[in-house]
């Protein structure tokens, strides 16, 4: 079949993300490209090409995508530095490279664009670390806006049609930059999230109209994930001391779906998780976990579980990469 240009997009990370944190990954997706050869490379600030951590291409029904990783000091972000995602490929029109810039300026530049209204509202989904440790679901209503129109605002919560009124705490007002923010914090069981409710919130705002926010999970029509670890050979992991697996969650639907990983059984970790993909229907996800090499030879085992709405609550079966299979293979054990 003809070649497919490949769309390329970097995932920024949010302020919380960065909370006390040093450095951080900004994560570059490339997707829908056709024959799967490609090359990506990264800029800082329009200087030379270097090289990063790049997957391998996988197969996505009719094309291919990638991931690449590119490490980035809290430092040179705050001072809006520009790094640019590169990915070269070879089309029907010869070699094109398709690239995407992003800096902390163009993530703030789009916030600011948002909050012209009086009222910015943001009704955030559960944090994963909950869902599968505390088996809670934590959902948060973010409200951004001038002084007083956030200390007059009122939030109600709705689970279906019923108003709830315990369960909920709210932080602020606080300042956050030129505009102020305030929350409400409504914890529910994990049932009755994965049940299926739909979960509204409503913000009365004092001489304007009410804004209403909404989410559910159990949707109808829902398709289970497929998990799948992307192990390295012998020759990916020459000369290093660490490198990532990759988890690929594909084909579910609705797009909200939770990722964790386990070393040996233990605890729940979070990895490097990208935003999930529409490929057609459904969606697809990647997630990165950072392994020593010292680990690997040792024969640890790691298992990257997706909690999705078409589970009822249960884990996908975990999927180990086997050591002595080697090579770079997606490993799939579907129950």
């Amino acid at each position: 079949s003809g070649t497919m240009r490949p769309t390329v997009s970097i995932q920024t990370p949010s302020p919380e993300d960065l909370d006390g944190k040093s450095e951080f990954f900004l994560l570059c997706l490339v997707t829908g490209f056709y024959p799967e050869e490609i090359y990506i490379m990264w800029q800082v600030d329009g200087g030379q090409y270097e090289e990063s951590v790049t997957g391998e291409p996988f197969w996505t029904g009719d094309k291919y995508s990638v991931t690449s990783l590119f490490k980035v000091s809290k430092v040179d972000w705050d001072k809006g530095t520009k790094y640019n995602c590169n990915a070269r490929h070879a089309s029907q029109k010869g070699t094109q490279i398709r690239s995407h810039p992003v800096s902390k300026l163009t993530g703030n530049s789009l916030e600011f664009l948002s909050s012209r209204s009086s009222l910015d509202v943001t009704l955030k989904p559960p944090r994963i670390k909950e869902m599968f440790i505390e088996n809670k679901a934590v959902l948060e209503c973010i409200i951004t806006g001038e002084d007083e129109a956030i200390k007059e605002a009122v939030v109600t919560w709705m689970l279906d049609s019923v108003q709830v009124t315990d369960k909920i705490t709210q932080t602020g007002p606080e300042q956050a930059g030129h505009l102020f923010r305030k929350s409400s914090i409504l914890t529910l069981a994990v049932k009755d999230w994965e049940g299926g409710k739909t979960v509204k919130c409503s913000v009365l705002q004092k001489g304007g109209p009410t804004i209403t926010k909404t989410l559910s999970f159990g949707q109808k029509g829902t398709t289970k994930p497929t998990v799948s670890i992307q192990t390295p050979s012998p020759e990916d992991l020459d000369g290093k001391s660490e490198f990532f697996l990759v988890c690929l969650v594909t084909g579910f639907y609705p797009e909200e779906i939770y990722i964790m990983w386990q070393v040996d059984g233990g605890k729940y970790e979070e990895g490097i998780t990208g935003e999930p993909l529409k490929t057609g229907d459904k969606y697809s996800v990647t997630s990165l976990f950072k392994v020593s090499k010292l680990d690997w030879d040792k024969g640890n085992r790691y298992s990257c579980n997706a909690r999705h709405a078409s589970q009822e609550g249960n884990l996908t079966p975990s999927h180990f990469p086997l050591k002595c299979q080697g090579g770079s293979h997606w490993h799939s054990w579907a129950r």
